[in-house]
């Protein structure tokens, strides 16, 4: 049986379980935490902080996953990491989780900020809402994906991403379409 806690945010009582997560400003400034499902409801989705990490290598191309099946949005090419920012996390420190949890690197990955942007993308009675903060980083060591969330990998080269998101646009999740058009 969990315990329940009292939220920081909120004078209610939370289940530790729940996965909490930032909402955000349209300038991707971090607001109030709130339970992720709640946040990818089509009927109460509000915008939260999201964060994508490009892994590129000496090669000059860059890994990309295929998302697991399990997981929203998944069966499509996607980013090499993406998260949401949790209680105590800035964008930096949840991509580094990302990096940990989804690719099982064990090291920090040198960190450049790209750019930022804002979408938003249907999924049945979900809804993605979301300020994102893009990264590259520049890695060539080790990775193990994690099949919880991803079923395999690829490296492609920018010219080879943009060919393949414009003709095959569901194949690919939208924020690896957004990231890749900013590239």
């Amino acid at each position: 049986m969990s315990k329940n806690v009292m939220s920081e945010d909120r004078n209610e009582v939370v289940d530790p379980t729940v996965e909490l997560i930032y909402t955000s400003d349209d300038k991707g400034n971090l607001i109030a935490l709130e339970p992720r499902e709640k946040l990818h409801l089509t009927v109460s989705s509000k915008l939260h902080a999201a964060v994508i990490g490009m892994i590129r290598r000496k090669d000059g191309t860059y890994l990309l996953q295929w998302r697991s099946s399990k997981k929203l949005g998944g069966s499509r090419l996607d980013v090499s990491a993406t998260t949401h920012v949790r209680k105590g996390e800035t964008y930096e420190t949840a991509l580094q989780r990302s990096f940990r949890k989804e690719l099982h690197i064990k090291e920090s990955v040198p960190l450049n900020h790209m750019f930022d942007f804002r979408y938003t993308e249907d999924l049945g009675d979900h809804k993605e809402n979301e300020f994102c903060k893009a990264y590259a980083g520049d890695y060539d060591g080790a990775y193990e994906p994690d099949p919880d969330e991803i079923d395999s990998v690829e490296f492609m080269g920018i010219d080879g991403m943009k060919e393949f998101v414009v003709k095959n646009e569901t194949k690919a999740t939208k924020w690896l379409r957004e990231t890749v058009k900013r590239m």
